[in-house]
């Protein structure tokens, strides 16, 4: 006889089936967001990036946590020292914010993100680290649970943190392979341009090969650096092909 799926197996597919159903980026974090609600969550901070290392900018956040909480630790310079925000590039694994451990020995900074998550009520939670692209590539989102202890959210995480992290990988997977444009929205001519570069071409090369001029080409490889937020052409290369955007 065939084993039948668990409750928590059909709730993961579901989650996956509706993230492939809908249209755009925003549709699919607000079906996140609804399945998410479902085990007590009311709000999830997202982040995505290339080569994510302990205080770089991430190329992408989304939130729906607290609008001002986020701003407000933005605006102070908070967010990149937050502690959690911090492991979730370097560990594999989720953390609860009950362990108090990682909040020991902190600098300034650090305390002052922590004392204003208290502030706003940002209390319990789980930050799930994620990884693709052979680990080049990382994500991460912070599951807050409000008006929750730290005792009542571990038992809830307990039960169902498989489920909520099949959930949560199965929308970094899709948001990445169908919504990657969106994050970085670079033109037919920029992307041809970078893979051109990817081949090891020269910006003559790449000019006679598109039929455009060596100073038009310096001017889209300038744009693309932009929009992929990258420090140096080899480093957009390297975005591009880590979020799939151009043909290796």
């Amino acid at each position: 006889m065939r084993k039948r799926a668990s409750p928590s197996t059909h709730a993961a597919l579901d989650a996956a089936q509706d993230f492939a159903d809908v249209r755009d980026r925003d549709g699919l974090w607000t079906s996140l967001n609804a399945h998410l609600a479902g085990f007590g969550i009311t709000g999830s901070l997202y982040g995505t990036d290339a080569f994510p290392e302990r205080d770089k900018e991430a190329c992408l956040i989304i939130n729906s946590i607290q609008g001002g909480w986020l701003a407000e630790k933005i605006d102070q310079d908070l967010f990149y020292c937050d502690q959690y925000v911090s492991v979730a590039r370097f560990q594999p694994s989720p953390v609860l914010w009950s362990d108090t451990t990682l909040l020991s020995d902190l600098s300034p900074a650090a305390r002052a993100s922590v004392e204003l998550d208290f502030d706003h009520g940002i209390l319990a939670g789980v930050t799930i680290p994620m990884r693709f692209a052979g680990g080049l590539g990382g994500s991460s989102i912070g599951c807050h649970a409000a008006g929750t202890s730290f005792a009542e959210f571990d038992a809830m995480w307990h039960a169902h943190g498989r489920t909520i992290s099949a959930i949560v990988h199965a929308f970094d997977t899709a948001l990445r392979e169908r919504f990657a444009a969106d994050i970085f929205p670079l033109d037919e001519a920029e992307r041809s341009c970078l893979e051109y570069l990817a081949t090891g071409s020269r910006i003559k090369q790449i000019a006679h090969g598109m039929r455009r001029t060596e100073r038009q080409i310096r001017s889209l490889l300038a744009g693309a650096i932009h929009k992929l937020r990258a420090a140096s052409p080899e480093q957009a290369i390297a975005t591009a092909l880590i979020f799939g955007l151009i043909t290796p």
